[in-house]
């Protein structure tokens, strides 16, 4: 059985195990760890992965608060992970956020059962053995919040303390792409997921990915999907039953 909770952990800390996985992941301030012989900090945009039998401890510096995950079993992914902390999707970070409000408010077993099935599909499809460079995890955010921007490269080293050379470097060792290429694709998979669930038009859905130019956004598009996007709207509205 998988439960989720909300936590605040106090500045004493206690060594203790259990006989269950656990997922820790900060969504406010950070928090020291010691899990078997790992000792670090894990802060928001991370997850701690706690086995059965494991002792551990945690200390908070500040204000903290944690979605804690209790589970029976660990997706694939992650049971195959030899990592005790990775860096979590964009994704479930803005799922973790909500999942606050939701565990704050009126308990409904429905709801909770609900809530619980879609962590764990978000989970599933997680990267789990990739721990992102701290300096990239606002820049990160930042770009992903807001795709219609130009982002270059220049202001995002500069978000990151970095000077442009070492911010190129970083990124690609953490990332395993360029800046343009990782921005392509948010861009690209963005305007995909608005010309599927939205009724915004091709032209909002372009700006809204950061291209003025219509022609410019199709082009790239249809690269990256193999068709334009307006045939892709065409293809899912086909499949959307019409309203009595």
């Amino acid at each position: 059985m998988t439960t989720l909770l909300l936590r605040a952990y106090t500045p004493q800390a206690t060594v203790h195990d259990h006989d269950h996985h656990q997922l820790v992941l900060p969504i406010r301030g950070h928090l020291d760890i010691q899990v078997g012989s790992h000792h670090g900090t894990v802060v928001t945009g991370e997850c701690v992965i706690i086995r059965p039998g494991e002792s551990h401890l945690f200390h908070a510096k500040d204000a903290a608060r944690f979605i804690v995950a209790d589970l029976d079993y660990l997706p694939d992914n992650l049971a195959a992970s030899q990592r005790v902390v990775f860096s979590i999707s964009t994704l479930l970070m803005n799922y973790l956020l909500f999942l606050e409000a939701q565990l704050q408010g009126e308990v409904d077993k429905h709801i909770d059962q609900l809530s619980i099935a879609l962590f764990l599909g978000l989970l599933e499809k997680q990267t789990c053995d990739q721990r992102v460079d701290r300096r990239l995890l606002r820049v990160l955010d930042i770009m992903n919040a807001q795709l219609e921007q130009p982002h270059d490269v220049a202001s995002l080293a500069r978000l990151a303390h970095l000077s442009p050379t070492q911010f190129h470097k970083v990124f690609r060792d953490n990332l395993g792409v360029s800046v343009k290429q990782y921005l392509t694709a948010r861009r690209m998979e963005r305007a995909r997921a608005q010309l599927i669930h939205t009724d915004l038009s091709v032209q909002q859905v372009a700006e809204a990915v950061g291209y003025q130019n219509l022609s410019a956004f199709s082009r790239r598009f249809s690269c990256y999907f193999g068709q334009s996007p307006r045939e892709m709207t065409r293809q899912y509205s086909s499949l959307t039953p019409a309203n009595d």
